[in-house]
């Protein structure tokens, strides 16, 4: 009973010390632990991405996890930062391809840790996304944080602090 107690009071103390519970997800063998409370809402098949909403925080998330060797760019002579350059290179000129209707600015790039942190506006449709793209495990990874909420938003640095987190698994 003593140890019940004790394991009790540890559980209990943590939960207040670190101030927020995370809601872990599985998406092709990669854990992400995404801090509060996270409700899966589905999957977007052509781009493989999983989507997820906090009503509490009004954020909507995307997450994917892809094997490089998918890609019509791939090469086996690439490293996984050139891959990821190339990547880039192909989303933003996805994205681009909008006549003007498009901002995209390239925040950070990371060569060792292989990441690029990337914003994407729709301007017509007010939607701002920032996004991390990342290799790793041998995988491309792709976060995206759009903030729903239009009282109190989240500042630039809290959302880019936000998905290094959930990538960086803090």
């Amino acid at each position: 009973m003593k140890l019940l107690k004790i394991f009790f009071s540890i559980f209990i103390f943590s939960n207040l010390s670190f101030g927020q519970t995370k809601s872990p997800f599985l998406i092709n063998n990669e854990l992400f632990e995404l801090p509060g409370k996270w409700e899966h809402l589905g999957k977007i098949e052509n781009s493989g991405q999983y989507s997820f909403s906090n009503k509490k925080l009004k954020l909507g998330l995307l997450i994917s996890v892809r094997k490089t060797e998918i890609f019509d760019f791939y090469n086996k002579e690439l490293t996984e930062f050139e891959f990821l350059n190339k990547f880039y290179i192909w989303e933003t000129e996805f994205w681009g391809k909008d006549d003007g209707n498009v901002e995209i600015e390239k925040i950070e790039v990371n060569e060792t840790e292989k990441y690029i942190i990337w914003r994407l506006k729709i301007i017509d449709k007010n939607i701002e996304s920032f996004i991390l793209s990342g290799v790793r495990n041998s995988k491309l990874i792709g976060i995206s944080l759009s903030d729903n909420n239009k009282k109190e938003p989240k500042s630039r640095t809290e959302k880019i602090e936000f998905i290094m987190k959930i990538y960086f698994k803090k």
